[in-house]
């Protein structure tokens, strides 16, 4: 006979083997997120060989305005090779990185404040949270018009033992009115459903909470966590 408490703990292990297989997902994504990064470091590396070449010849040259002219036109390269964030937490680090590097390359505008420790909050945990609010950020903006003016503003705050994490990120039309409980609109709905999910998990673990709210064609996401 079977009990609605056997039906429960099955549905549970089967909820666990799924976020099993998301967790693998991600660990994937950021090893190819990686190799991205450390190709587009080398081409970075590579170009500015080539940049200091040129400013070389010009100044042997003594086109010193020419040169000056040269330089200024390519600050933009040193923006793009420096990280967005660097905390003491390794895989903040890894995750944050690599995440917001992919934004900046499908044109979104990148803004992160953190803090620099995260004592008390195991780094699964943080590897699942930050994974998660970032790719629904990225998503949301991935599918607003080309033209559109897309952001992605992140800000980890921390005051005694409470940490809060909150990610705004531009939309061309209202998600709480279109899609309140905001299901997946990716085509594997098994996995990727599992985001929120496992968001509300971790609040739950840390005593904490998980809101989502919008304002002037921007949807905000808040995770409060107690350590």
């Amino acid at each position: 006979m079977v009990t609605g408490s056997s039906i429960f703990i099955k549905n549970q292990k089967l909820k666990e083997i799924e976020i099993l297989k998301l967790r693998e997902q991600y660990l994937e994504q950021f090893i190819e997120n990686a190799e991205s990064q450390y190709d587009s470091i080398r081409k970075i590396r590579h170009d500015i060989k080539d940049k200091y070449t040129t400013i070389y010849g010009l100044v042997k040259d003594k086109k010193y305005s020419e040169a000056e002219d040269f330089i200024m036109d390519n600050f933009d390269l040193i923006d793009h090779s420096e990280p967005y964030i660097k905390t003491d937490n390794a895989i903040v680090n890894a995750i944050v990185n690599a995440k917001l590097t992919v934004a900046s390359t499908l044109g979104i505008k990148i803004s992160c404040i953190t803090v620099s420790s995260f004592d008390g909050i195991n780094e699964v945990d943080l590897c699942d949270l930050l994974s998660n609010i970032l790719e629904n950020a990225i998503t949301a903006c991935k599918d607003m018009p080309v033209d559109s003016n897309k952001f992605i503003n992140l800000e980890i705050r921390k005051e005694n033992n409470i940490y809060s994490f909150l990610i705004k990120n531009s939309i061309h039309q209202s998600v709480v009115k279109n899609n309140p409980k905001l299901k997946t609109t990716k085509n594997n709905k098994d996995n990727h459903g599992l985001g929120i999910s496992i968001i509300k998990d971790i609040t739950w673990k840390y005593n904490g909470r998980y809101d989502y709210y919008e304002i002037d064609n921007v949807f905000c996401s808040s995770v409060i966590l107690e350590t």
